[in-house]
């Protein structure tokens, strides 16, 4: 019986220490660490501009920037296209009067800003205003559209390599906006 009884105690040993041993080896802690993306978003802005109507020849307000929205550090780029209502009106009437100091000329149709722009930071004016120089009767109740495109691309990795499609941009990398 002692022989039994020893047996029995030496099974449920193994057994108990097998199960703290497997207990240990399969007990884990999991954490849980998250990776917020940043985010690239740019948005057109025209402080202060109104349709005009019984426009004539002569110069008009139309003021254009670009801010950044997003989180991560991005450059922009602009591209202005105008075009009348009736699209086969030539555009050569109309000029756009810019403001190149902080913006440079891709020479691709863009005008890249000339600095990086963090959140909630605004570009100089690009457009500051529109010129008719002349307007005949093939323009009357035609409208003028200015279509403004804006692009954004992180300066990190050079991304705006691949979005843009460009090798080099018209401007010194790098340089934080004013």
């Amino acid at each position: 019986m002692r022989k039994k009884i020893i047996a029995v105690s030496t099974i449920a040993l193994i057994i108990l220490i097998s199960t703290v041993v497997f207990a240990w080896f399969i007990s884990t802690e999991s954490i849980a660490n998250k990776f917020k993306m940043g985010t690239i978003k740019v948005e057109v802005l025209e402080p202060g501009f109104e349709d005009i109507t019984d426009v004539s020849t002569g110069t008009y307000t139309k003021n254009v920037q670009v801010a950044s929205l997003g989180t991560k550090r991005t450059y922009v780029r602009i591209r202005l296209i105008p075009e009348w209502s009736e699209l086969s009106l030539p555009i050569s009437n109309v000029q756009l009067n810019l403001n190149l100091g902080d913006w440079a000329d891709g020479g691709d149709g863009h005008y890249y800003y000339k600095y990086y722009l963090t959140k909630d930071q605004v570009t100089s004016l690009l457009l500051e205003s529109v010129t008719f120089t002349s307007l005949g009767p093939e323009y009357d109740g035609k409208t003028l559209s200015i279509k403004a495109v804006a692009e954004g691309a992180q300066i990190t990795h050079n991304a705006w390599k691949d979005i843009w499609g460009i090798s080099t941009l018209p401007f010194p990398e790098g340089v934080p906006a004013p």
